[in-house]
């Protein structure tokens, strides 16, 4: 079936994004998500669903959701850093600015 080859599911690339993400290459975690999104896409457009399973699907975002959830930690926490290094920032100069 011509079909077949086009529905193959493609892989996340977790490992990939996860790695590029801890050692702060956000742009290559972009790249590969770009990528991905280019080629899921690209999947999506031939399949038919009344033929094939959709639980392959699932699987594929039930970890991608599991990826956006730990982007959401990552963000949270990189926002909380910044709030904390604002309020130390901010809290030096006032110790400056009255002769400390």
């Amino acid at each position: 079936m011509h079909e077949a080859a086009s529905t193959t599911v493609p892989a996340l690339p977790e490992a990939q994004v996860r790695a590029a993400m801890h050692a702060q290459q956000w742009e290559h975690a972009i790249a590969l998500l770009a990528e991905h999104d280019r080629v899921l896409r690209e999947a999506l457009g031939s399949v038919d669903f009344s033929q094939r399973s959709a639980e392959p699907w699932r699987d594929l975002l039930a970890q991608q959701n599991a990826l956006l959830g730990d982007l959401v930690v990552m963000r949270d926490e990189t926002a909380a850093i910044l709030a904390r290094m604002g309020r130390e920032r901010r809290g030096a100069l006032a110790y400056r600015s009255f002769g400390g």
